[in-house]
């Protein structure tokens, strides 16, 4: 168990550090391809659409056939994905490989998790939850930093090759350290679960729309964080080195990791409820700090603020969700959670491009803030009911 929990965690890591490198340049490429602020929202979007496709039938499939094979053709996918996007021609071009690259993220990830929560001892899920939280942040919040320095170093290719790179170490890895796993027949689980039996669990309909809305406020910070901090002016920027956007989103990401393992311990022994509650409020304190910022300083504050309300509900989130999906099967429903992500991630860039486009890029940061106090609040009524 030891030896597949340390494989998975240095996987997700590899996986999540090549992802990270090309966050904070993906808008900015897209930008030099001719895309408007709705098509870099679009983007955004494509990837978690395809992570909505494809998701709900990698994840039935993880139930009865192998999840290492099926992490290991994710990690195939974003691979060849990774070489691709340097041969983007135009914006079409570029959203097509985009959805592609969300194919990897759904036989990946949300596996990745169910394999680990298999493995996790009962009464345990906070720490371990914690800890692979802890592993993706750690590797999307180095990413970044990597990604700007390689751009300002070298160019827009480089940090695809880069991801390339990382992810073949993540696919090596996988194909000849993790274990394979006992895999439960098709009579051992019957006909299910599907995603609507899934949100027939109140709880787990809680854990859906909370981490749908968050993905909805926090689709637009993702999108367009780089383009407010290494924009011109004129558009609302404040055109520091593309550098300086990948330092703050990394650290943004690095201490949103730290703070997994401790938060995930808290949610072992105390309310997993109350702390989702708190990090959501925190974390839109932080959305209404961004647009008041005018230095470098100040947007790495409102971040950090940021980064410590999602690490106060995510380990206890993803806690609930394991300990709700050994009846109903962990990784159909660890899948629905990644459903919920990319649902908020499909129509958050959007509608930040809108705003950006219509309105201007600081009012984006407060309705980032109003919707994830409105996901909240959701989750609070939600959960009452129980």
């Amino acid at each position: 168990m030891i030896r597949a929990l340390q494989v998975l965690l240095v996987c997700v890591f590899t996986a999540m550090l090549g992802l990270g490198i090309v966050s904070p340049i993906m808008p900015i490429y897209a930008e030099s391809l001719g895309a408007s602020m709705v098509q870099i929202g679009l983007l955004g979007s494509a990837w978690s659409m395809s992570r909505l496709v494809f998701t709900p039938p990698v994840g039935r499939l993880s139930e009865t056939r192998s999840k290492k094979k099926i992490i290991g053709c994710g990690l195939a996918v974003y691979m060849g994905i990774s070489i691709l996007y340097t041969f983007a021609w135009d914006f079409p071009s570029l959203v097509s490989m985009r959805f592609l690259h969300g194919l990897g993220s759904a036989m990946s990830m949300p596996i990745a998790y169910a394999y680990a929560a298999g493995i996790t001892p009962e009464g345990e899920e906070g720490k371990y939850m914690g800890t692979m939280n802890l592993a993706m942040f750690a590797g999307m919040g180095l990413g970044p930093l990597i990604g700007g320095y390689l751009t300002d170093a070298f160019s827009l290719s480089a940090p695809f090759y880069t991801m390339g790179a990382m992810t073949a170490l993540s696919l090596l890895l996988t194909l000849v350290f993790l274990p394979e796993e006992r895999r439960r027949t098709e009579a051992e689980i019957g006909p299910g679960p599907s995603f609507r039996k899934v949100l027939s669990n109140r709880l787990l309909r809680a854990a859906f729309i909370y981490r749908a809305v968050g993905a909805l406020g926090r689709g637009g910070i993702m999108t367009f964080l780089s383009i407010f901090i290494s924009g011109s002016a004129e558009i609302g920027g404040l055109g520091l080195p593309v550098s300086m956007a990948g330092l703050i989103i990394s650290l943004g990401q690095i201490s949103t990791a730290v703070l997994q393992r401790p938060f995930g311990d808290l949610a072992d022994r105390y309310s997993k409820v109350h702390l989702i509650l708190l990090g959501g409020v925190v974390g839109a304190i932080g959305y209404a700090f961004l647009p008041n910022a005018s230095t470098a300083w100040e947007v790495m504050f409102a971040r950090l603020v940021v980064s410590a309300g999602g690490a106060m509900g995510m380990p206890a989130l993803t806690a609930i969700v394991a300990i709700e999906g050994r009846e109903l099967g962990l990784g159909t429903t660890m899948s629905t959670l990644q459903i919920a992500m990319s649902m908020g991630m499909i129509a958050g860039p959007l509608l930040a491009g809108l705003i950006v486009d219509f309105i201007g890029l600081n009012v984006v940061f407060y309705v980032s803030g109003f919707i994830g106090l409105a996901g909240t609040a959701a989750f609070y009524l939600m959960q009452r009911l129980l």
